[in-house]
């Protein structure tokens, strides 16, 4: 029996049946760090979404009621905030950043109003730090570490961890690039795989949870640190538990034959709308989780033996509560989830399935064929069409969109896509000089926009390191090495069911880091460098609407103020504030030198 839904299309009344579409990290590798890019409480709460603001997308009622509470900021993996953030032209100066340093590499940090007091958490690489914001600086509450065993590590303290930076900094402006990988792998901290590390024994995706409780995962198993007192801001931390993913969610010999990797790993996280936590693996599988015992509810496989997850995925309010969007390398899926944890890929409960352009594999450059984007979620006020959207694997790369939920009325699809549940899709194309254009990041969206960027080098830019580890590339690209170049802008026309192209910029490179977009702001904030001036790093707004550079920080080549292998995130007042590459850093602006204009105009410079 098919089920009766609301149409995709803004303003829509009509309601159709559902077309039955379905057909039913270990080595951390060459690009994996371009995508660094769990537990919910254990109270029962109503199936709804938080409140949001108009036009943002419902808040997950298991998670913390914040438009940043995992990796991709929500669960409709928008990276997306209606915070503003401060516009100008920026110098960083010695008082212009709160910092702390992390153990080697740490990912995940969030940041919550407890009793009237700002409170932080932040993975630091190998254990979960409760701070307080102070007057402009961090102070430590609790630390927990988590249980690990990495062969001769010895951690630091935080002025230990400052004299690695300032050795490390010094190395990269001399350029001396096989000076810095002995350095790092030298160092007592495990500074050269560390990123490894995070993969294999650390966190690499984590949530956030209501009672303010932090789960992670890595390649093979989940932690969860709660708050002994989440009411009380001085709580300390309780004590870490554990779950090992089991063996059968994990198919290394499918892993190793479509990409670059030795072996399967977990390679998603999330929760959904009606409280199950959710793993996904590159091989192929996404798992519900009990979210008080970590224990396995249920598994769904993809039907062909080729396909992979390479990416996250996003959840919504839809069908019940279960809704959740999983791109593989082939198919673009909506699976549910029932009120019993169960995973269905049934049309009559709401799920469907659409191929897409996988292209082929490259070479170099991406993990596996197919999208290299989380799918993204789109569309929730008054009038504007539901979609999700990714990035296809085609050699110039398109932003597809496909209808979310019912398909409108009367529609037929678009002649020669690959499915009718496509609703549009357009070439970023950047020029002669970008013959391949593909990204490993994730769509940026937001009311219509959707932001784009380009991972790939051109092939003449593209040698050997002198040492492996993802660490020292992400340390490398922009300083001594260029970046990738290019940028694209568009905007969905619901009246013409159209994609249409805004802007693009090919003198922008991107550090390995998630931009996000402020909508009060109206603009993309990202790391990067201009015109591949090598050693001159920013944080960079561009005009939502034009391109045009509203916003810099410069930081150069300073290793402390690398987005490598995160997101840049904001704190609810606008300060930039996430991790890089060094540890935990909070941006002040009215503590840094004003420039005399941008970056890309005379007199901007802050050398």
């Amino acid at each position: 029996m098919s089920k009766a839904r609301s149409t995709g299309k803004a303003g829509g009344v009509a309601r159709r049946s559902i077309k039955d579409r379905l057909a039913a990290p270990s080595a951390f590798g060459r690009l994996c760090f371009a995508r660094l890019t769990l537990i919910a409480s254990l109270i029962a709460v109503p199936l709804a979404g938080a409140a949001a603001r108009p036009g943002e997308p419902a808040r997950n009622p298991f998670l913390a009621n914040s438009p940043n509470n995992q990796a991709h900021w929500n669960d409709a993996a928008t990276d997306h905030t209606p915070v503003a953030v401060p516009k100008g032209h920026f110098c960083m100066t010695p008082a212009g950043a709160a910092i702390v340093p992390s153990d080697g590499l740490g990912i995940p940090a969030y940041g919550a109003t407890v009793a009237g007091r700002r409170i932080y958490w932040f993975f630091s690489g190998t254990a979960l730090r409760k701070l307080e914001l102070v007057n402009g600086r961090f102070v430590e509450i609790d630390r927990k570490p988590i249980r690990q065993n990495l062969p001769g590590l010895a951690l630091l303290d935080d002025s230990a961890r400052e004299a690695q930076a300032s050795a490390i900094h010094r190395l990269l402006r001399a350029g001396d690039e096989a000076g810095l990988a002995a350095y790092l792998a030298a160092q007592p901290n495990r500074l050269l795989p560390a990123v490894e590390d995070q993969v294999e024994q650390g966190v690499l995706y984590s949530l956030f949870t209501r009672d303010h409780g932090f789960i992670g995962g890595n390649s093979r198993g989940l932690v969860a640190i709660d708050n002994l007192d989440p009411r009380d801001p001085a709580s300390r931390l309780a004590e870490p538990r554990y779950a090992a993913l089991p063996d059968a969610l994990f198919d290394n010999e499918r892993v190793r034959r479509g990409t670059f990797f030795a072996g399967d790993a977990a390679f998603g996280l999330g929760m959904t709308f009606n409280g199950y936590l959710l793993v996904s693996t590159l091989g192929g599988r996404i798992a519900t989780f009990d979210r008080r015992t970590l224990r396995v509810v249920d598994t769904f496989a993809v039907p062909d033996p080729d396909e992979l997850f390479t990416n996250g995925f996003a959840t919504s309010e839809e069908a019940g509560g279960g809704a959740v969007y999983v791109a593989s390398n082939r198919r673009m899926y909506r699976l549910v989830v029932d009120a019993a944890g169960r995973i269905s890929a049934d049309p009559a409960k709401g799920a469907w399935s659409a191929d897409y352009d996988r292209g082929e594999r490259l070479p170099v450059g991406k993990i596996a064929d197919g999208t290299g984007s989380t799918p993204t979620l789109v569309g929730f006020a008054p009038g504007e069409d539901k979609l999700v959207i990714l990035t296809d694997g085609a050699r110039q790369m398109r932003l597809v969109a496909f209808w979310r939920d019912g398909l409108p009325k009367d529609w037929r699809g678009r002649s020669g896509l690959p499915s009718p549940r496509i609703a549009d899709q357009i070439t970023v194309d950047l020029g002669p000089d970008f013959p391949i254009v593909q990204s490993e990041q994730s769509v940026v969206a937001h009311s219509g926009y959707a932001f784009v960027l380009n991972s790939m080098l051109p092939p003449g830019e593209v040698r050997p390191y002198p040492a492996r580890g993802a660490y020292l590339r992400g340390l490398l690209l922009g300083t001594t090495r260029p970046l990738p170049r290019g940028v694209a802008m568009f905007r969905w026309n619901a009246r013409q069911d159209r994609w249409q192209a805004l802007w693009q910029r090919t003198d922008i490179g991107t550090v390995a880091t998630v931009p996000f977009l402020s909508s009060r702001s109206r603009m993309v904030v990202l790391n990067g460098s201009l015109d591949n001036r090598l050693g001159e790093l920013f944080h960079l707004g561009l005009d939502r609407d034009t391109g045009k550079v509203v916003m810099s920080i410069a930081s150069g080549s300073d290793p402390r103020f690398n987005g490598a292998f995160t997101g840049v995130k904001t704190d609810d007042d606008g300060s930039l504030m996430y991790t890089t590459i060094h540890g935990l850093v909070r941006f002040d602006v009215n503590r840094m030198q004003r420039a005399k204009g941008p970056p890309d105009s005379n007199g901007g410079s802050c050398r």
